[in-house]
């Protein structure tokens, strides 16, 4: 969502509406503990309110599992389950409650919400708890349509030639790391505290861990950090980033622009509007991304984003295009608006999950991605909002673009 605040432009996101479906079927994603991420699949029954069904749980080492049954019910958008009989277990596993509510959003179905233990023995130990995110299943084999024009993927070119091949092959051997960043609560007052970046942060988390070759270890998440917390971040990745691996950054939260200093900041949980000195500016972004030695490096902002850093470029859609311009270093900004007011509900984030989500292309350019849900934000803002994607300007930007790579079975 985003609102103005005097001459300032704030920004944050909103929560899908929830209905009334059958939940019969196969729903894949992730939870969390302690920010490590549990892959999961739910073949779930639902006969009236009631459902029943299966439980499969693994980490993404694929080294601990449990099948298990659950029983429970969906009821006012809200589904409650809870884990009944262990069907097998290896290595470290337990069962616990969820309380998950239901969205769908042109066709994008999602359970979300959060799991926890009690006091019963076959269960998660009590006061132990993480989040869940959750996808209906058929929503990976579907082909999306967005305007009338079908998804681009890359698929059978990628996998059929010998060039897609040698570079699925190439990148699996390089890291991609993902700093990813949430902000719901500030500490000045005259801060609205927001409700989803968090949840956004954690969804696009599992996400990017789950479909995509970013192992655990190569991911934070930062909820609720403060301006020093953010730098230490980008400090520390400073130091581990290679020329040879892959950065993305991702922040959801307010963000401001200054038309005095024709600048723009992102507003972390300590920031105050009396002051600036606990504001973070592109400027100083740029600096970082500029530095960081990454082949690529992908800069994701649900807030405003100085317009003048952002040029549009062609859309690359074969892997020999893709093998082009991964080999030129790039430095690129996707952005949920211009320096526009945009309406309150923004569908920025709606659409970039689910078009990671959908995505089939064992390689991705981040422009292509971004060409796929452009138009169905325009088309689906009150107000015709306009995403925006492009090099950042005076950071080591030399044509090229983020490659994502689906993570191989």
């Amino acid at each position: 969502m985003k609102r103005t605040l005097i001459t300032l432009m704030i920004i944050w996101c909103f929560q899908m509406q929830a209905q009334t479906p059958d939940l019969t079927g196969t729903w894949i994603g992730s939870s969390t503990f302690l920010k490590e991420h549990t892959q999961l699949k739910y073949e779930l029954t639902q006969k009236g309110n009631m459902i029943t069904g299966f439980l499969y749980a693994k980490n993404l080492e694929k080294q601990d599992s449990i099948k298990a049954t659950v029983q429970g019910e969906f009821k006012n958008g809200t589904v409650k389950l809870e884990g009944k009989e262990i069907i097998y277990r290896s290595g470290i596993a337990c069962m616990a409650k969820n309380e998950l509510s239901y969205s769908m959003n042109n066709g994008n179905e999602t359970l979300i919400g959060k799991w926890k233990g009690d006091m019963k023995l076959n269960t998660c130990p009590p006061m132990v708890s993480g989040t869940v995110t959750l996808f209906r299943e058929s929503l990976q084999q579907e082909t999306v349509s967005i305007a009338q024009s079908p998804v681009m993927t890359t698929k059978t070119v990628a996998e059929e030639d010998g060039v897609g091949k040698a570079l699925i092959t190439e990148l699996g051997k390089r890291k991609y790391y993902a700093l990813i960043i949430g902000v719901n609560e500030y500490k000045d007052d005259e801060i609205q505290d927001l409700d989803n970046p968090i949840n956004d942060a954690e969804q696009l988390a599992g996400v990017l861990t789950y479909h995509y070759s970013f192992d655990q270890e190569n991911v934070t998440v930062l909820e609720n950090p403060t301006r020093e917390e953010i730098i230490k971040s980008l400090d520390k990745l400073t130091g581990l980033v290679t020329e040879k691996d892959n950065l993305l950054i991702f922040y959801a939260g307010h963000g401001i622009w200054n038309e005095q200093l024709n600048q723009g900041y992102w507003l972390p949980s300590d920031a105050s509007l009396d002051s600036k000195s606990y504001w973070l500016s592109n400027s100083t972004l740029r600096d970082y991304v500029g530095g960081i030695r990454s082949k690529h490096t992908l800069l994701i902002s649900d807030a405003c984003f100085s317009g003048g850093i952002l040029k549009e470029r062609a859309v690359f859609g074969n892997s020999r295009a893709i093998l082009e311009v991964y080999k030129l270093p790039s430095r690129k900004a996707m952005t949920s608006g211009t320096l526009k007011t945009v309406p309150d509900k923004s569908v920025f984030i709606e659409y970039l999950l689910k078009n990671l989500v959908n995505n089939q292309a064992p390689l991705m350019s981040a422009d292509q991605l971004f060409r796929n849900f452009k138009v169905a934000v325009i088309n689906n803002s009150p107000n015709g909002q306009v995403p925006q994607y492009g090099p950042i300007t005076q950071a080591g930007d030399e044509g090229g673009d983020f490659i994502f790579l689906k993570r191989q079975e």
